[in-house]
């Protein structure tokens, strides 16, 4: 990949006139101020890191072809220099793109997770991503909350790019970011600010980028651990204002998956911070607007698999029974979920192939709707997995059931991943931009799991 240098920011109107840019698109102004002063609907923005780094390698074996056959009839080379002088190119180039390199890259690892990883979308709001981008701002040099975003900027960039320089760069400040981390929680205002929280949701989310396979998951768990005790300290009063319940609702997913990864039931403390939320005053504006939480439900299913790993319920029969009852509750939620909650499924067979799963899609009315969909499908699929597991006989009326039950919603699920591939932000979606990967990866890594299990594909993870 060659860097570009500083491109520049101004919208496609300013660009195309070579004006100067008046806005930066992945901050809080949502538009071209050029464009509002002269009564123009603003075209919107490109996304600078897709122009900032290009793969050169074609241009550059071309151009070295070229060489080649103009000075082949006057001074013909060995198959040997030819590949010299393509890598001496190639270095070239890349050495060059390393001198004009005027932004830092931890700079454009912020703008990439601001561009990436910060959405307006429910549950949260702009007033939260306005907040986090303060916070960004305000924060010393040293401060924990700043180096997780730049790492986590850095290594999705790392990702994105392949580019293993950066993801040496992004390590460096996931450290700094640890470091500060334990600094402040030694502080006991700095313990319960908002702040540290959300510090602590990024460092488990640059464990989830750079996770390479589920051995090496143990890091992240660790993270989710430290988020229940923060949560401890916060108390009952981080439930009093919006922020603090959407900080809460980030991380008790991931802490959810957590516990499901192990098959541990869900630690005590942790079931008395979600009824003080779910008891609270934001917690009852929720019910009017949300379909019944699937916490308690959850919390069921990971008591059952926790028993079952510990050998405290051996009987096939009595395991199958309280797997076949969470199920039931489970399919009493999607009968009671409201009219707003419910999806389309729309025929896209003449649509170019591998663009669909099996040629239909599914219509949510924003990505958080089909992400709270798909945690259902696979708490479901999860439970119809421990009931086939325990059924006598694999023909039997309930383990066919589970069986078919499994392979439609593992279908299901994918069917709706074209949901998580957008970009977070619909109202400042840069012009020519490609589709954001970084929800699709999410959604693969709470999902493809359990996709697998239920049908059989790999070994359930011990």
């Amino acid at each position: 990949m060659v860097y570009y240098g500083v491109m520049s920011k101004g919208c496609h109107r300013c660009r195309q006139r070579k004006v100067k840019a008046c806005s930066i698109p992945c901050l809080i102004c949502p538009g071209c101020l050029r464009c509002e002063k002269a009564k123009t609907k603003c075209p919107g923005f490109r996304n600078l890191t897709d122009v900032m780094f290009r793969d050169e390698s074609e241009r550059i074996i071309r151009k070295a072809r070229k060489l080649e056959g103009d000075n082949q009839i006057e001074q013909p080379r060995p198959p040997i220099m030819q590949e010299s002088l393509l890598e001496f190119a190639a270095s070239l180039v890349s050495a060059c793109a390393y001198r004009v390199l005027s932004q830092p890259v931890n700079e454009i690892g912020v703008q990439f997770f601001f561009s990436n990883y910060s959405c307006y979308e429910p549950p949260l709001s702009e007033a939260y991503h306005v907040w986090l981008t303060n916070a960004y701002r305000e924060a010393p040099a040293n401060h924990a909350l700043r180096a997780a975003i730049e790492a986590a900027g850095m290594a999705g960039i790392s990702n994105t790019f392949y580019a293993p320089e950066v993801a040496s760069r992004s390590k460096e400040k996931y450290g700094q970011a640890l470091a500060a981390t334990k600094q402040a929680l030694c502080d006991p205002a700095e313990a319960v600010a908002d702040t540290t929280l959300i510090t602590v949701i990024l460092l488990g989310l640059f464990e989830f980028i750079t996770l390479e396979n589920w051995d090496h998951y143990d890091s992240w768990a660790a993270h989710m651990e430290g988020a229940i005790t923060l949560l401890q300290l916060r108390g009952q009063g981080q439930f009093n204002y919006e922020r603090g319940g959407q900080l809460f609702m980030q991380i008790r997913s991931q802490i959810l998956y957590a516990c499901m990864q192990r098959d541990t039931a869900a630690p005590q403390a942790f079931h008395q911070i979600c009824y003080d939320f779910k008891t609270s005053a934001m917690g009852e504006r929720r019910k009017t607007i949300a379909p019944v939480p699937l916490g308690d439900t959850c919390f069921r299913l990971l008591e059952l698999r926790g028993a079952i790993k510990r050998g405290d319920i051996t009987d096939p029969e009595t395991i199958r029974d309280a797997a076949i009852a969470i199920n039931r509750d489970l399919e009493t939620w999607r009968a009671t979920v409201p009219s707003s909650w419910r999806y389309t499924v729309i025929d896209v067979g003449d649509a170019p192939t591998c663009t669909y799963f099996e040629g239909k899609s599914h219509v949510y009315s924003n990505p958080w709707t089909a992400q709270v969909w798909n945690n259902w499908r696979t708490l479901r699929i999860l439970v119809n997995q421990i009931i086939l597991e325990n059924c006598n006989v694999l023909d039997s009326a309930d383990g066919s059931s589970a069986l078919s039950l499994i392979r439609r919603l593992s279908t299901e699920i994918c069917i709706s991943a074209p949901n998580f591939m957008e970009a977070p932000r619909k109202n400042v979606v840069p012009i020519d931009v490609n589709p954001s990967l970084i929800s699709f990866r999410r959604f693969l890594w709470t999902h493809v799991a359990a996709i697998c299990r239920g049908t059989g594909a790999i070994k359930p993870l011990q």
